[in-house]
């Protein structure tokens, strides 16, 4: 599905068939943005032709959740793979949807599944600011990643709550916490393998003279890079938290461990002198001295409980039962 929108000096246009975008294009302070959904191959050579995307662009925007966040540059115009990120529900994994945008001087075409921007919510922001939309493609592009970085946030704030529980639960001694930690790795591991490689592409776009975007859209799309620094960052942070959690659980278990020795190494002592003494009386000697005592197993027994009870009491005071 392909959703046409067109701006002529700030003001949407709407009904422009996609047949005519290669000579709508071309007029006066004229914007037009191509939203591809779920593309079909027709739609994509449609595309190609109406804007003159290059083959090789054309190609990586057919291949959705395969690409790695990246820059390229092609004769006018430049292909931006980007990533949103979204926590599964109920507790699941969080999710990646890949975003592909080709940017000219003043237009704009993104493919993607659906997920990832709300093309709605993108245009209305445009409409908001005529004034900006002169600027070109920049501030379009500007708004479409600055809507697809936001998403970031709200899946860090529950992955912070995660780390929250998942602390707690170490010290509370709550069972299955190594596997949560894991899978929280997990997940910060590819929040952090397409926000890393998208911060250095917009650093690319940035710095490099490309000659499409004017200093006004530049300016704004210094403020996507300083949101995926944030980003970036605080998968960081959440990756230490993560990695001190698990040595905490690690410990925590160990010491479980520990605890669990020592009170059995007390009572095979406790249990061991019992056993001695009663190995002893249990010798078939003919002359031992309380074999013929009318008292001598009163005294054995007596003998065991006051063993038991005095290890038992001493290895108390010590804590080691």
């Amino acid at each position: 599905m392909i959703q046409v929108h067109v701006f002529r000096k700030g003001q949407e246009v709407t009904d422009v068939p996609v047949t005519d975008l290669s000579e709508v294009r071309n007029e006066p302070d004229t914007l037009v943005w191509a939203d591809v959904v779920s593309g079909t191959p027709e739609e994509l050579a449609d595309m190609g032709r109406e804007f003159d995307i290059h083959p090789i662009a054309l190609e990586s925007c057919s291949h959705l959740h395969k690409q790695r966040p990246k820059v390229e540059e092609y004769p006018g115009h430049v292909l931006l793979v980007a990533y949103a990120a979204k926590q599964g529900g109920e507790g699941g994994p969080v999710e990646l949807h890949e975003l592909d945008t080709v940017a000219g001087h003043n237009f704009m075409v993104t493919f993607h599944g659906g997920k990832p921007i709300d093309a709605e919510s993108v245009a209305r922001r445009i409409r908001a600011h005529p004034e900006l939309a002169k600027q070109g493609a920049g501030f379009l592009l500007y708004v479409v990643l600055d809507e697809l970085v936001d998403k970031f946030f709200p899946t860090l704030d529950a992955i912070a709550e995660r780390v929250e529980d998942l602390e707690d639960a170490v010290f509370e001694g709550r069972g299955d916490v190594q596997n949560q930690i894991f899978a929280l790795r997990k997940d910060l591991i590819a929040v952090r393998r397409v926000a890393g490689p998208m911060r250095d592409a917009m650093v690319v776009l940035l710095r490099r003279d490309l000659g499409l975007f004017s200093p006004e859209a530049q300016r704004y799309l210094q403020d996507i890079y300083d949101h995926l620094i944030r980003v970036v960052e605080s998968v960081e942070d959440y990756q230490d938290l993560a990695a001190s959690a698990l040595d905490a659980s690690l410990n925590v278990n160990s010491n479980r461990v520990n605890t669990v020795a020592r009170n059995l190494a007390a009572y095979a002592a406790i249990f061991a002198v019992d056993t001695m003494i009663s190995g002893i009386y249990g010798m078939n000697f003919r002359h031992m001295p309380e074999l013929d005592w009318r008292y001598g197993y009163g005294w054995a027994l007596g003998l065991m409980v006051t063993a038991t009870a005095g290890l038992w009491l001493y290895f108390r005071r010590k804590g080691w039962v």
